[in-house]
């Protein structure tokens, strides 16, 4: 027996810690890789393949960007009874934070936002109603501004951990493909510097 604080504790067992309450257990690489059957009738296969691997690219970015722009209070003429609730109110191009890369994959990071963030994990929520061409099939999203919700801020854990995932086995994968090639160990740890290079270079 230890006498601490007042307590005898016994040190033969420890305790436990339990919790039965309800907790937020789903993964997300399903909603992430996966499209649902509405997103299906909007956007094919090989569209979402290529703004996933945008997304995996500067994905870690436009969570910082919504984390920030939801520290922001709105502007007061467009401020709203549950403004509180919510990021500050931007167009969609607004929400890309500025760089090199992104300027480059600007088209495809704006659907990022709204297939992704919007339509999939709808952690953004939209203020008006986008301009939907269905001739030409183009969501024109000029006049309408985008918020995020800050009761879904949790979910940007459970992505950067999708998305770190997803560099690691990439970067395992071009590692295991080298050494089989080359069979020399030091290749494969410079292509493994490489794949890390080429991730932060894409940060820029």
């Amino acid at each position: 027996m230890l006498f601490w604080g007042g307590v005898y504790w016994n040190m033969n067992k420890a305790y436990e810690v339990i919790d039965h309450a309800n907790s937020y257990t789903g993964g997300y690489i399903k909603e992430v890789f996966l499209r649902d059957q509405e997103l299906k009738g909007q956007i094919g296969y090989f569209k979402w393949l290529i703004i996933t691997l945008v997304e995996m690219i500067v994905g870690s970015e436009l969570l910082e960007s919504l984390i920030v722009t939801g520290s922001v209070p709105p502007h007061n003429t467009i401020e709203k009874i549950d403004s509180s609730k919510y990021g500050s109110e931007m167009h969609l191009s607004l929400h890309i934070p500025a760089g090199l890369v992104t300027g480059i994959f600007k088209r495809q990071i704006l659907e990022v936002l709204y297939f992704k963030f919007y339509c999939r994990y709808e952690i953004l929520d939209k203020v008006g109603e986008p301009f939907i061409n269905h001739r030409n099939r183009v969501i024109d999203c000029t006049r309408v501004r985008f918020r995020a919700r800050k009761s879904l801020f949790y979910q940007f854990i459970a992505l950067r951990r999708v998305y770190d995932l997803f560099w690691l086995v990439l970067n395992l994968l071009i590692d295991v493909i080298v050494f089989f090639i080359t069979t020399d160990i030091k290749f494969a740890l410079l292509a493994a510097l490489i794949v890390e290079a080429l991730r932060r270079i894409l940060r820029v």
